[in-house]
């Protein structure tokens, strides 16, 4: 198993906070003299790999976006359930590895063991306040706007990054940051002056949007922390995450409480919605049209009558949960993983890329009628996605733009000044 000092984005969004995956290296290799054809069929062989898990990767994570959205449809009483559960999951699937590698294996050194567990429960107490933000967020939002909300993950983590780690950045993040930030304006604004989207009032969509964007803080503290707490050291990647989710779990037990309220959810009626939310989680519906409460008429999740309440229940329509949460988590799974390895045998621009290109894929996707939960790109969606675009390309991509670019304009610049030549 690989070693990093990153970690995967337990039941969160995409991860476009990209101090989280710069912070992801710490990859050895071993590097040994070895005959030229042989270097070159290795080589050949590598590069294949890399396109093959580029292209996986880009299909993986457009279907972890995807999901991560069409899972809340069905499961729209049940966030409190779905924020637990999504976390919960890596535990069993992280210790299944951890403990026979302690027992019989040498991955997970004494080093590693001895990393005292506060650091782990810091690590997931900022990520179980991101990943319940995120999650009562992505519940009430259409899925092009999260699409394009998340990327206020990269102004804010060039601010903390700046202010805790004294992180150095170059003009083009700076203009590509606020390129970014103007294209979520475009998006935004008219939604709000529009009046309701997605079946929310305008201070409701407001609302839950700030939630999300400032979902990003605890995102991008999680990552300066690991950072700074575990320096270089080399870690098991599933250790980390194993320990990270527990924590992660436990933590988000109290964040319940203020999560559930915001969804007009009670104190007393949290252990009920999340035993109901388990049993939509298999299928099996709890709240009919007729049940008690501020119930109100839906189609794939979003209310048909203007104006609902802002703690607004749709009747149950369990059936898709056990394909739509399953497959997310799948991908979820996957997606990581290919992070992890595209960081180890390729380089942070190939993993850039291919998160460049899932935004607009994204939103299209996200556009077509067959997808529950769509909703047509207005014009302004377009503009703003396509601002947006050119700030994550200028931000992410203009050391190579330029790279390639340069000897075009010096051969400009000497035919039209033949001195410049010598």
């Amino acid at each position: 198993m690989t070693s990093s000092k990153g970690s995967l984005n337990k039941g969160q969004g995409d991860g476009s906070d990209d101090s989280t995956f710069e912070k992801a290296g710490g990859f050895e290799q071993s590097v040994e003299l070895k005959p030229a054809d042989e270097v070159k069929k290795e080589t050949s062989t590598n590069q294949k790999a890399l396109i093959i898990a580029f292209l996986l990767m880009v299909a993986i994570g457009l279907g972890n976006k995807i999901f991560q959205k069409l899972m809340t449809i069905p499961m729209q009483n049940y966030a409190v359930f779905q924020s637990l559960y999504v976390t919960f999951v890596y535990i069993p699937i992280s210790f299944a590895y951890i403990w026979p590698m302690i027992l019989w294996g040498s991955q997970i050194t004494p080093d590693q063991r001895a990393i005292p567990q506060y650091k782990w429960l810091i690590m997931g107490s900022l990520d179980a306040t991101a990943g319940v933000m995120q999650t009562f967020a992505v519940n009430k939002l259409t899925g092009s706007l999260v699409i394009l909300l998340v990327q206020s993950a990269i102004p804010i983590s060039m601010l903390i990054s700046k202010l805790m780690l004294k992180a150095k950045y170059k003009p083009n993040n700076y203009i590509g940051s606020a390129i970014v930030v103007a294209g979520l304006v475009i998006v935004l604004v008219p939604k709000l002056l529009g009046g309701s989207t997605g079946g929310l009032t305008w201070p409701q969509l407001l609302a839950w949007s700030l939630v999300l964007i400032f979902s990003c803080v605890p995102m991008t503290l999680s990552s300066v922390y690991k950072e700074k707490a575990l320096g270089d050291q080399e870690i098991d990647v599933v250790y980390l995450n194993g320990y990270v989710a527990l924590y992660q779990f436990l933590a988000s037990l109290p964040l319940m409480l203020p999560g559930a309220y915001a969804m007009g959810v009670t104190p007393a009626e949290i252990p009920q919605n999340i035993w109901w939310g388990l049993k939509c989680y298999v299928g099996i519906n709890s709240i009919f049209a007729d049940s008690p409460g501020p119930l109100v008429p839906c189609n794939d999740g979003v209310p048909t009558i203007a104006n609902p309440p802002s703690n607004y229940m749709c009747p149950d329509v369990c059936g898709e949960s056990p394909l739509f949460v399953n497959i997310y988590i799948g991908f979820n799974v996957l997606y990581n993983i290919l992070i992890i390895l595209i960081l180890k045998y390729g380089s942070s621009n190939l993993l850039w890329l291919a998160m460049t290109i899932m935004v607009p894929l994204g939103n299209v996707a996200f556009s077509l009628k067959f997808v529950p939960g769509h909703s047509p790109l207005e014009g302004t969606d377009i503009a703003g996605l396509v601002v947006i675009m050119i700030g994550l390309i200028i931000y992410r991509f203009w050391a190579k733009i330029y790279e390639l670019i340069s000897p075009y304009i010096k051969k400009k610049d000497v035919e039209a000044d033949p001195l410049l030549a010598k």
